[in-house]
Formats: C-alpha cells, sequence, structure tokens
C-alpha cells in the first residue's frame, strides 16, 4: 500500500518523459519533412514562400503548435533555472532595485510570506477563532509570495511606458545625427551622450559589448527583447533588415518614429474614449446612492414616522 505513491509517480514521470521525446521527434520530423519539401521545389523551378509551406501541414499540427509553444515557455519559466532567468532580466531591465538579484528576490518573497503569515496568524488569535486563524494564514502566505512578484511586475511595466514614451525622440535624435554624416554607432553614442533616461542606459549597455567584439546584431536583439517593446523590438528588426538590404536607415528611423507617434496618439484617444465607461461604475455605484439617500431620506423619515403614529 505504501508503495502505491511510488509506483504512480514513477508511471506519471515516464509518461511525461514520453511525451517530451514524442513532441521532439514530431518536431524533428516536421522540419526535417519541410526542408525536404522546399528543396525538391527549388529543384523543379516552383518555388513557394513560407506560407504556402505553412499551409500544407495538416491543420492539427497547425493547431497544436502555438499552443505547444505557450505551455513550453510557461513551464520553463517555472523551473527554479528559468524562474531565475526570467528575474535576472526583468532586474537588468529596471536597474537592479535595491540591489537585488534572482535569489534576492526569492528570500524576499520568502520574507514576506512569513511576515504576513505571522500577521495573519496573530490577527486570527486576536479575533479569538481558530478557523480565522488558518484562513488568514494561507491568506498572508499566499499574499506575502506573491507580492513582491506584482511589485517587480509593476516597475516593468512602469519602465515600458516610460520607454515607450521616450522613444520617438530618441529616435529622432538618432536619425538626424545619421542624417549628419554619423554611423549607426556613433549616432547611438550621441543620444547616449546627451539624453538620461532607461533607454539610454539600454543602449549604452549594448554598445559596451559590442565594443567588446559581441556581433551588432545580437546585442541589438537583445537589447530589445530585454525591453518587451514591441514597437522597439520592431525597429531593431528593421534597423537589422534595412542594413542588410542597403535601405538608408536614418529614413527607416524617421519612418518608424513617425509612425509611433501616431500609433501613441490613437491610443490616447482609446484611452479618452474608455473613460466614460470606466467612471460610469463608480458614478453608479458611489454617486447616485449618495444623492438618494441625501433627497429621499427626509421623505423616508417622514413616512416612517406616519407609519408609527398610525
Amino acid at each position: 500500500m505504501t508503495s502505491l505513491p511510488i509506483v504512480i509517480g514513477g508511471l506519471a514521470a515516464l509518461g511525461v518523459v514520453l511525451v517530451a521525446i514524442g513532441m521532439r521527434a514530431s518536431q524533428t520530423s516536421d522540419a526535417t519533412t519541410l526542408l525536404r519539401e522546399r528543396l525538391i521545389r527549388q529543384e523543379l523551378g516552383l518555388g513557394q514562400n513560407a506560407t504556402a509551406l505553412e499551409l500544407e501541414r495538416p491543420l492539427a499540427q497547425r493547431l497544436w503548435e502555438p499552443i505547444q509553444k505557450a505551455i513550453g515557455r510557461q513551464v520553463g519559466r517555472l523551473t527554479p533555472a528559468g524562474q531565475a532567468a526570467n528575474f535576472q532580466r526583468e532586474l537588468d531591465f529596471i536597474g537592479n532595485p535595491l540591489g537585488l538579484d534572482p535569489a534576492g528576490v526569492q528570500t524576499l518573497r520568502i520574507a514576506a510570506a512569513a511576515g504576513l503569515g505571522a500577521v495573519g496568524i496573530a490577527g486570527g488569535i486576536v479575533l479569538g477563532s481558530p478557523v480565522l486563524v488558518g484562513v488568514l494564514l494561507v491568506i498572508g502566505v499566499v499574499g506575502g509570495w506573491y507580492l513582491p512578484r506584482l511589485w517587480l511586475r509593476q516597475l516593468v511595466a512602469d519602465r515600458r511606458s516610460e520607454l515607450e514614451a521616450v522613444l520617438p525622440n530618441a529616435l529622432d535624435v538618432v536619425a538626424i545625427s545619421m542624417e549628419a554624416g554619423l554611423g549607426l554607432d556613433r549616432a547611438l553614442e550621441q543620444l547616449v551622450r546627451h539624453q538620461e533616461g532607461p533607454l539610454t542606459l539600454l543602449v549604452a549597455r549594448a554598445l559596451r559589448e559590442i565594443d567588446l567584439g559581441r556581433p551588432r546584431a545580437e546585442a541589438l536583439n537583445d537589447m530589445a527583447e530585454a525591453t518587451g517593446v514591441e514597437d522597439f523590438a520592431a525597429l531593431v528588426r528593421s534597423i537589422l533588415h534595412a542594413e542588410r538590404t542597403g535601405v538608408p536607415i536614418a529614413r527607416t528611423i524617421a519612418a518608424h518614429s513617425a509612425q509611433m507617434r501616431v500609433k501613441r496618439r490613437l491610443k490616447i484617444r482609446a484611452d479618452a474614449a474608455r473613460a466614460s465607461l470606466k467612471i460610469l461604475l463608480p458614478t453608479v455605484g458611489c454617486v447616485f446612492p449618495t444623492l438618494w439617500l441625501i433627497l429621499l431620506g427626509p421623505a423616508l423619515l417622514v413616512v416612517l414616522a406616519s407609519v408609527g403614529s398610525h
């Protein structure tokens, strides 16, 4: 009887391994098949684009592959190594507040869980209910465990908002510097020298990596991925594409800056349009009941007094 959990655990682990091996094999076979089909078409002169080749795959595979990748990313983040790497990226992006590292974040989460759990126990003891002791303990531990994570995510969201706000002006500086005759690296150095903010810190780090011998494409791609801002990642991809194809980079940067300003203007208009809906709930839930109480309260007291007298 005691060996039953061990057997079930072993079978579950074996099943996970077999599923992982099967998924890996299916990915390899799919990639091999697509490569073989592409080579055959090139030999026959019937070249097709990637979209046509993708549409030839079975529908089930095309539907399952994005779900599989999303599950894999989430599982990777939940593992200790993946979680530590995720924490490190976020801390580097926001400038390592309080000198924290991934181990420091985990320590902060444990300390917050223990502290709020102790507060929950104390509150339950003061209220004199054993049930409340358990409930408040669970709430305190769970809240303390996730509270530093929410704080870190809020810092990341604020930093991304700052980047999105300063990015168009920074792109104008880079574009003007390149139109004046500077190369991309020297234009980025001018940006770092004459502006301050979160964007210049990221650019300065990428320039240091380039000076140390890292390929510029890798340094810029890592910088864009670290921000998590889609417009910034699209900008880096456009710059690298323009560099490969010979398109003027200054023109590409200026066009991207104008496009970002248009998107920001549309976003502001959309937020302003949604403001009336956001105000509706507190107005109906807070303002109207107060007005009804002020207007109908005296009349209700008169009615109650008359009913009581009869």
